[in-house]
């Protein structure tokens, strides 16, 4: 995790950051992407690739399995239903990048539990609530066991080394310069 002080230095020295944000199927669904993109795009970093990936195109449900394990652990019911969800798609992969990048972008989205995020952000703004959040789709992922099921927009790296794992799931976005 990259720490406050390094942050600074980033913002301060004007040097490059790169982050990957991922706007999730929910998005799409509810028609936000755009509005979504639109926010992202307002933060002033510079669009250095990007990509739609639905049907074929999308990664299998065991590389969404292998991209979630760090941040969902070993928690099965959590697990296999975020990668069916994030298989099923539509997905939008966007790489940025300027300086403080994943900060800005991490400030932008809001906290990762929807409920938990302020207002002004991406998720505080966005999210309905937990009964309205996607109702026709929600049993079609939400594992038994799996209360906490979140359908939050959007996912972005929370680090350096995040973005660095996540970037090589993703052909011709990790080698964009």
């Amino acid at each position: 995790m990259v720490e406050p002080a390094l942050t600074q230095i980033f913002m301060t020295n004007g040097e490059q950051q790169d982050t990957l944000v991922i706007l999730k199927p929910d998005a799409f669904w509810r028609g936000l992407d755009r509005q979504i993109e639109a926010r992202l795009r307002a933060l002033g970093l510079r669009v250095v690739a990007e990509r739609t990936l639905a049907g074929a195109a999308n990664l299998p449900v065991e590389k969404w399995r292998e991209f979630y394990f760090p941040s969902i652990g070993d928690r099965p019911p959590c697990w296999d239903g975020t990668s069916k969800y994030m298989a099923h798609g539509p997905v939008k992969v966007i790489r940025l990048r300027g300086a403080g990048a994943i900060q800005k972008v991490r400030q932008a989205v809001g906290a990762t539990r929807p409920w938990q995020a302020d207002k002004g952000t991406i998720r505080g703004d966005f999210w309905p609530g937990a009964t309205e959040a996607n109702t026709p789709y929600r049993l079609k992922f939400q594992q038994p066991g799996d209360d906490q099921f979140l359908f939050n927009l959007i996912h972005a790296s929370d680090s350096d080394a995040s973005f660095e794992r996540e970037i090589q799931f993703f052909d011709g976005l990790h080698t964009a310069g």
